[in-house]
């Protein structure tokens, strides 16, 4: 019997990447899966490659549309009677210089990163806060705790996220449900800095993506409300940035990060 052997977890931005080996864990563990994403076919790719015996649903969805969300939690509501874990994991990464940035762009990158959550999780709150039980867990990034120059909208959208949650958590303290936030910082093997064929810089590092589909067990089982999952500590970067952002800028910048996102930013498309 895993650890979470028959609870109900909607999880989005199920289709690829870290979502997928989310799932994989998930299922391992016993969940029954409502798994979300725009590509239905994906979904289903990802439901076949799951343990054995889990119970499991896919749903296309949209996360920016209102309607796409209401079909999404009914479909795990029918399916499973309740819904006791929302994973918001669905995410629009772009690096950019800011002056030149699709105002589209902009707003697909705030509307998927910040409120999409945020609606979502307004929408289960009342039923488990009724229950008094229940558990939203946020996916955002290191880069919403520590900035991140030519991916602003991106950090700002991140950095929402996270200030979001820890509000939440401490509003909710006292009601049997939790919010968790999971800050990764560069991720190997998936993501955007591993579709553009760039790793990490070795002053950062770069985790495991098992090491955030760990940490999302880890809050889970401990309810922690904010997670930090990095090879190196960052931390004090962290607390420097709270003191002086002058300070962590220069010391990014002495890392690295500056060049090494700029150059991304700014490299003619293929």
């Amino acid at each position: 019997m895993g650890q979470l052997e028959g609870r109900s977890i909607v999880l989005t931005g199920a289709s690829q990447g870290l979502g997928a080996l989310m799932a994989r864990v998930l299922a391992a563990e016993g969940a029954n899966l409502t798994l979300a994403a725009r590509s239905e076919d994906k979904l289903k790719a990802v439901a076949l490659s799951l343990q054995p015996g889990t119970r499991v649903h896919t749903q296309a969805t949209d996360v920016t549309s209102a309607a796409d969300r209401a079909a999404l939690l009914a479909r795990a509501n029918a399916e499973f009677g309740r819904i006791d874990v929302l994973i918001n994991n669905a995410a629009v990464e772009e690096l950019a210089v800011f002056a030149e940035q699709d105002p589209a762009a902009l707003e697909r990158i705030l509307t998927t990163n910040l409120l999409a959550p945020m609606q979502l999780t307004r929408a289960v709150l009342p039923e488990m806060l009724a229950r008094g039980s229940g558990h939203v867990v946020n996916i955002a990034s290191l880069a919403g705790r520590t900035g991140m120059p030519y991916g602003a909208a991106y950090a700002g959208s991140k950095g929402g996220l996270a200030e979001w949650s820890i509000s939440l958590a401490a509003e909710l303290r006292d009601s049997g449900v939790a919010v968790s936030v999971i800050c990764p910082g560069f991720v190997a093997e998936t993501g955007m800095f591993s579709r553009k064929g760039q790793p990490a810089p070795k002053s950062i590092g770069a985790s495991r993506p098992e090491a955030v589909s760990g940490a999302v067990l880890r809050v889970l089982q401990t309810r922690k409300v904010e997670v930090v999952v990095n090879p190196k500590p960052v931390r004090l970067l962290m607390a420097l940035k709270a003191l002086s952002p002058e300070a962590a800028l220069a010391v990014g910048k002495r890392l690295g990060l500056l060049e090494f996102l700029k150059g991304i930013a700014t490299r003619p498309p293929a």
